[in-house]
This record gives C-alpha cells, sequence and structure tokens, in this order.
C-alpha cells in the first residue's frame, strides 16, 4: 500500500493540502470542526504523523480582569501555583490583566493575541465573547473558578455544592434551625453554584428559607448594608442564630457590622464564610476552604495535556473542598 499523503487526505474532503496541514499542526486558520474532520480522517486512512503532531507548552498567557489583580487573599495563592507549577516545568509566564469595561471590544483580543502564546490560562469571570474569541485562536486554553455552558473548553473549579453542604451540616449538628444566607452583589459563577447549594441543602436538613434573610446583594468593606439589614429583621422572631457567607470577605464585613451594633460572634449569632482566607481574624472565622494553590497548579497541568491531547474531551475538574472549624460558630 502506498503511503498516505497530505494530497490524499485533501481530494477526499475537498479542501486544500494547505488547510489539512494546518489541521494536523493544531495551527490556526481552520474551524475546529473541520479540523476534526481531518484528523480523524486522516487517522482512519493511517496517516503517520498525526500522532506526532503535539504542541509544546514554552510560554503562557495569564489572563485576568484587572479588579482580581487588586485582591491580595484568593487570587494571588491561585497564581501562585500556577508560577510555581510553571517554573517546575521551566514555562515562561507572562499576564495580561483586562479592562472590564473594554473587554468585549476588539482591542482587548488584539492585545491578548499581539504577542505569541502557546496556552491561555484565564483567570476568574471572563465573558462569553470574549472566551469564545480566545477559543479560535486553536491555542489551548484553560478557565479557573468559572464556567460558562456556551463555550466548550477545560475548567478547573472547586467544589462549591459539597462546600455549602458541609456547612449548613456542621450548623445543624451545632443545633442551628434558622439560618440564613448573604451573597454578594458581584456575579461569578462560584458565588451562583453556593446560594443554589444553599438552596438545594437548606430543603434536604427540612429547614426553613425565609426571604427575609436571603440578603443577595451584599457589599464589602463598607456595614452600612448590613447593619440596615439587621435593623429591619432583628426583631422578627425567627431571625438567624446563624449565617453562610459566600465568600470570607463578606463574612468579615458581616461580622464588624454586628460588632459595631453590639452583636457578638459566636455568642449571639454564628458565621461561616467560604474560601478560608482570614487566618487571622479574632474570633478565627469557621469557613471552606478552597484549595487555590491547587487549582492553579492543576490548570497548568491540564492546559500541558490539552496540548498533548487535543482531541480527547473537555473537562470541568472539581476540586474538593472541606470544612475548616475555628471559632464563629457556638453550639446551641
Amino acid at each position: 500500500m502506498s503511503k498516505v499523503t497530505l494530497e490524499d487526505i485533501s481530494a477526499v474532503l475537498d479542501v486544500s493540502k494547505n488547510t489539512v496541514s494546518k489541521a494536523l499542526r493544531g495551527a490556526p486558520g481552520v474551524s475546529e470542526e473541520l479540523r476534526e474532520k481531518i484528523v480523524k480522517l486522516a487517522t482512519d486512512m493511517g496517516y503517520k504523523k498525526v500522532l506526532q503532531n503535539k504542541k509544546t507548552i514554552n510560554k503562557i498567557t495569564i489572563i485576568c480582569r484587572q479588579s482580581f489583580f487588586a485582591d491580595v487573599t484568593f487570587w494571588p495563592q491561585v497564581f501562585y501555583g500556577i508560577g510555581h507549577y510553571a517554573n517546575e516545568k521551566n514555562i515562561k509566564l507572562s499576564i495580561e490583566n483586562i479592562d472590564e469595561t473594554k473587554e468585549d471590544k476588539s482591542e482587548t483580543f488584539s492585545s491578548i493575541t499581539s504577542h505569541p502564546s502557546d496556552g491561555y490560562i484565564i483567570v476568574g469571570t471572563i465573558s462569553d465573547v470574549l472566551l469564545k474569541r480566545i477559543k479560535e485562536t486553536n491555542i489551548p486554553v484553560v478557565v479557573v473558578d468559572h464556567f460558562s455552558e456556551n463555550i466548550e473548553c477545560d475548567y478547573i473549579n472547586s467544589s462549591s455544592k459539597t462546600g455549602i453542604y458541609k456547612a449548613i451540616k456542621y450548623l445543624c449538628q451545632n443545633h442551628h434551625k434558622n439560618i440564613g444566607f448573604i451573597n454578594n452583589s458581584i456575579s461569578a459563577y462560584s458565588f451562583i453554584e453556593r446560594y443554589e447549594a444553599y438552596l438545594k441543602y437548606m430543603k434536604e436538613f427540612n429547614l426553613t428559607v425565609s426571604n427575609d434573610f436571603l440578603w443577595l446583594d451584599a457589599v464589602y468593606i463598607e456595614t452600612e448594608y448590613y447593619k440596615n439589614k439587621i435593623n429591619s429583621t432583628k426583631k422578627l422572631k425567627n431571625f438567624p442564630t446563624a449565617w453562610v457567607c459566600v465568600n470570607d470577605t463578606t463574612a468579615i464585613t458581616f461580622i464588624n457590622a454586628l460588632y459595631e451594633m453590639g452583636i457578638k460572634v459566636p455568642d449571639d449569632v454564628s458565621v461561616i464564610g467560604f474560601d478560608n482566607i482570614s487566618e487571622l481574624l479574632n474570633p478565627g472565622l469557621t469557613t471552606i476552604d478552597v484549595p487555590k494553590q491547587a487549582m492553579g497548579e492543576k490548570a497548568l497541568e491540564q492546559l500541558i495535556y490539552r496540548a498533548e491531547n487535543s482531541q480527547v474531551p473537555y473537562t470541568n475538574i472539581i476540586l474538593s473542598t472541606q470544612l475548616v472549624e475555628r471559632n464563629s460558630v457556638k453550639k446551641l
């Protein structure tokens, strides 16, 4: 049997030899659908170079909103995980911080693609418009702490649902029945998951959810929001003995508001956070630990795997979360 050539493959699909070559090399300029057809046909025809066309990761770009870079608690540990693993693998890093207000503009995408990169790691929330453009470059991409049903690619997340389950179970074990939930006005995939998990597991534990104690648009730092909410609801007979907060920053601001009103934690009110960024808080905040460094490491590990295995189905890797018991929950 004669050796299969690029011309043979291009003739079957009625595309150019150059298009076949691009598809097999993983080069941009070929749609994902056509690329899959070409690779499958080449494999079926016995073309010998299909499995040799693996991309090598030597330099990657971390893409993140500017506001996340300003954070000094959660995101730096994710970045450290990426950097630590990159150092082990001798991979160079560059960072592209994007202006959220210009995220969908062509200038943002042009800036990202203006310098060569073997792969992209997107950290945190990103619009579907920009994520779609990045994916269409056919350069490997992994997204950390975000998920979109509209864009198929590799995602790395932590188990928000399991974390909320553990929080509510722990409060039940400490005999709390009236449990409120405080969400943040910032829109994030993990925040939505945690709220939905709260509703789900409150029902499973046969606990009543009161709309009076679903505070879904809280803010950071400023305590006025919380004090207004407390003043308008504290005289209700079912005012919660315990609260689950969507993250530690929200929990800390809530606790500060309680202290300003002379309400003690955990003597008067119990509080559980999420993320485990507040080890120095007094009293120590009981929270759900998110493996932030491991998420960063896993993101780069998956990016390398994706570069070498472009035809493997995409995955959403969920890392486990753990309850960290400190001193902000009282046993009734």
